[in-house]
């Protein structure tokens, strides 16, 4: 009803108020709240964290940031086609030897939470799911024997390392930088995601492979100059993010398109199957005060 009422108005002032209205029909804006922005040496960094899974995750995370704890810390772990975790160092995780923090405590595991109705299909069954899908227009995956939902390890997704033990993880964090490693699914306490910046993070300095991707001492870091969580920025310093609502006719288009795919560039259409890391709804984020309509 939307859209007809708009294409049976005319003059510029209606055409700005209806594609705003169909702009909101089809995406949400994430709460400030709910971004962390990352100040690199390489560039700006802005984070939308998940507490859909992982809700203690996120809140010693915004303890952590919000106390200044990770200004200055490096992104000390970068591995090509992998992961950059960032933090203190691997061999630092404890308050004595590290950095202190009374934020800085051992977080129980929250690699998954029970299915609910936040969760959209999309493909089943998947390779390493037996569902995959979205939840809130974030890639996740589905077990319903197990009543399990969980985000998946895509590009730019944002978890809590740890040790071998599963309740280990404190502080560090890394960013998904390379081919999904989609083994760590339901292994990992997933976040966050970046929703700007990827390229920022791609530009971060590599370590050595064959030394777990450690960057030698002597050798030069990408450093976390600042964290701030949104909501405590001035207007003039915030992006406005704006995410493709999964429900929307044109996201379900695609989906539908990339499962039946008739065009005749394809020799091979492909056998119905997508990878929802691979097919995501779109994420804009745009400096707020050049926004004209908000």
């Amino acid at each position: 009803m939307l859209a007809k009422t708009c294409k049976a108005t005319f003059g510029l002032l209606f055409f700005i108020f209806c594609s705003a209205a169909i702009s909101q029909e089809n995406e949400y804006s994430v709460p400030q709240s709910d971004l962390v922005y990352l100040e690199t040496t390489e560039g700006l960094v802005i984070i939308q964290l998940l507490p859909q899974v992982s809700p203690k995750h996120v809140e010693q995370f915004k303890q952590l940031v919000s106390s200044q704890w990770y200004n200055g810390l490096p992104f000390y772990r970068v591995i090509e086609g992998f992961v950059a975790q960032a933090g203190e160092g691997e061999g630092e995780w404890n308050n004595v030897k590290g950095k202190p923090s009374k934020f800085k405590l051992p977080l129980k595991a929250e690699f998954t939470q029970p299915v609910s109705d936040s969760f959209t299909l999309i493909q089943s069954p998947d390779l390493l799911a037996p569902q995959t899908g979205f939840i809130n227009s974030v890639p996740a995956g589905r077990d319903l024997t197990t009543n399990e939902q969980w985000f998946l390890h895509c590009s730019g997704t944002v978890a809590m390392a740890r040790g071998n033990g599963a309740d280990s993880a404190s502080s560090e964090f890394y960013i998904v930088i390379g081919h999904a490693p989609r083994h760590l699914d339901r292994n990992m306490s997933v976040f966050g995601r970046v929703v700007f910046g990827m390229d920022v993070v791609q530009r971060l300095p590599r370590g050595d492979k064959l030394k777990g991707g450690i960057i030698d001492s002597d050798l030069p870091k990408g450093m976390i100059n600042s964290a701030h969580i949104g909501d405590t920025l001035t207007t003039n310093k915030q992006y406005t993010v704006k995410v493709q609502m999964v429900e929307s006719a044109a996201f379900q288009q695609r989906i539908d398109s990339s499962k039946n795919r008739t065009h005749e560039f394809y020799v091979y259409p492909g056998n119905g199957n997508i990878d929802v890391c691979y097919y995501q709804p779109s994420v804009n984020a745009t400096p707020t005060a050049n926004n004209l309509i908000k």
